[in-house]
């Protein structure tokens, strides 16, 4: 099996060949290939960090005309080193580290058995366990990374203990991540939201346009036309309640109930005295450490209180400063009430170092944070070949209008699977698509209604929400599967059908029928009903046999 995987990546690989006779590489389909060989790869051999590599050798290769030695020298110069030396990068690569140890420490000292304990009571109940993976991820509803590595880390040792199999919590913890942050008023991604609609506007060249509503407006207008966002979460929500699935997905749950994971294979150790203030109160230093910083750090102490001023604030703090400095803080707390306490109340912990186990939870991320390395240095080479500009070069201005928040959502898609970026996919395809809009709309300042040019800012967001969800390269999803202890394409596999089928719901019962006007509630009403009929009919429990 391993030498038919080495030979599939190899002609895979050498595949880039035929692409390098294209005579213009930039303005032909040869700069979506490192995205599909990548992608591709990933699925058939199974080997993430392999696949990544060659994809963005390949990349490297079409922009130096097939020169292996430039390529490389290209690969590892200018590729991985400013990868690893951009800002942004460096503080997710070190806050998921923190989180690694953070969680492993409140994981080994107890408290996480306790609060658990308190919460699920001795149930073993799979969708009692599903259902607190959700609720948490709600209520992680600032960052989507965050969320990832948070509700992974600690929801793992319920899911084993309830024979939830890892496939099913990544999938709910990934499912909960980037679709609640696209939501919320609340989060990271606010500010850069606004901007990226606010070049939107700007790109129009009618100045009365950028001043006549406000780009938070148009955020908050925008949120019944999340369609892909509502309908994932619903569908997420209906298969836990009802235990069905269908696919490789039901597969995975009918082999954990019948081989369920015993309680000491996962990172969970039962501690004798423990309690759940060890985990209760890091995790509030946590989330007040997140909330205050983003606050203060984004001049709010400055101003009057008040919502939309907190949402600026908020949009406005170097989160990625603010996350890294809440969870050093959060850890240094976990760590002192774990010595406090264990020292107090013997233990088995009491004779271990809280060093030592913290350091074993970042050791246990170290492979996430190299998948995201060569995610990043496949993102740059793609960007530079123009992959996605391409794409959005298909989307031509000859077309109904009542068409385009449909074919936005599907072209942000792609873009967003293609590259596992969904900031990277709003800042290309929203400049675009709103002077599109505009255009075939003839939209202007003195007009009270929009609904084709709002419908197709959600599609923009909601697109973009995809790929970030489910792509194999993205960093939520690498994240959410290793948090959760899941391989990455067997998360990846086991979540794609459900995620198409949102989107499959998203466009038809959603962005096509909006676009000729139907209001956004009956379209979230009818897109619900679909999903419970699919998961009732469609889908089966682990003890009913297959059709």
């Amino acid at each position: 099996m391993n030498r038919t995987r080495t030979i599939i990546s190899l002609v895979g690989f050498l595949a880039t060949a035929v692409w390098l006779l294209v005579p213009d590489i930039k303005t032909s389909p040869a700069v979506l290939w490192p995205s599909v060989l990548a992608v591709g790869l990933a699925f058939v051999t199974r080997d993430i960090y392999l696949s990544l590599f060659l994809g963005a050798f390949s990349g490297s290769l079409l922009l130096h005309g097939g020169n292996p030695w430039t390529a490389f020298d290209d690969l590892l110069i200018n590729r991985l080193i400013p990868s690893l030396t951009d800002r942004w990068n460096i503080s997710v690569l070190i806050f998921t580290l923190l989180m690694g140890g953070f969680a492993e420490v409140l994981t080994r000292n107890g408290g996480m058995t306790a609060l658990s304990s308190r919460v699920m009571g001795q149930s073993r109940s799979p969708r009692r366990a599903g259902l607190g993976a959700y609720l948490m991820g709600w209520l992680v509803f600032f960052d989507g990374l965050a969320s990832s590595v948070l509700v992974g880390k600690t929801m793992r040792p319920i899911a084993d203990r309830a024979g939830l199999s890892r496939e099913k919590l990544a999938f709910i913890v990934d499912s909960t991540s980037a679709p609640v942050a696209g939501l919320s008023l609340l989060s990271t991604w606010v500010a850069y939201e606004m901007s990226v609609i606010r070049q939107g506007l700007t790109n129009t060249g009618d100045p009365t346009l950028v001043d006549a509503v406000a780009p938070f407006s148009w955020l908050v207008l925008s949120l019944p036309f999340r369609f892909y966002n509502w309908f994932m979460l619903l569908l997420v929500f209906l298969l836990i309640w009802l235990m069905r699935d269908w696919g490789s997905m039901r597969a995975a749950e009918r082999f954990s109930r019948l081989a369920p994971r015993s309680e000491t294979s996962s990172s969970e150790t039962s501690v004798t005295g423990s309690h759940a203030a060890l985990a209760l109160v890091p995790l509030a230093v946590l989330v007040v450490g997140v909330f205050g910083g983003l606050y203060i750090g984004g001049g709010g102490l400055e101003r009057a209180f008040s919502f939309q001023n907190l949402v600026e604030a908020m949009g406005k703090a170097d989160a990625a400063a603010v996350f890294v400095l809440a969870t050093a803080l959060a850890s240094a707390v976990a760590l002192g009430v774990t010595a406090v306490w264990h020292g107090a109340v013997p233990s088995p912990l009491a004779r271990e170092s809280g060093t030592q186990t913290f350091l074993q939870g970042m050791q246990q991320m170290f492979l996430p944070t190299l998948i995201l390395v060569f995610a990043w240095m496949l993102n740059s080479v793609i960007k530079e070949l123009g992959a996605a500009s391409y794409l959005v070069s298909l989307l031509g201005d000859r077309l109904p209008a009542a068409w385009l928040p449909a074919l936005v959502f599907l072209l942000a898609s792609v873009i967003s699977f293609s590259t596992g970026t969904s900031w990277g996919t709003m800042a290309i395809v929203m400049p675009l698509a709103i002077p599109l809009a505009v255009k075939l709309t003839a939209f202007h300042a003195g007009m009270t209604e929009g609904p084709i040019l709002v419908a197709t800012v959600g599609a923009v967001l909601a697109g973009a929400v995809f790929g970030d969800h489910c792509s194999p390269i993205s960093d939520t999803t690498i994240v959410s599967a290793f948090s959760s202890d899941c391989e990455v394409m067997a998360h990846v596999r086991t979540q794609l059908p459900y995620a198409i089928t949102a989107a499959l719901i998203a466009t038809l019962v959603g962005y096509l029928p909006a676009g000729y006007g139907i209001a956004p509630g009956w379209l979230l009403a009818a897109g619900g009903v679909i999903c419970w009929l699919l998961v009732r009919y469609r889908g089966k429990t682990v003890e009913e046999s297959p059709r």
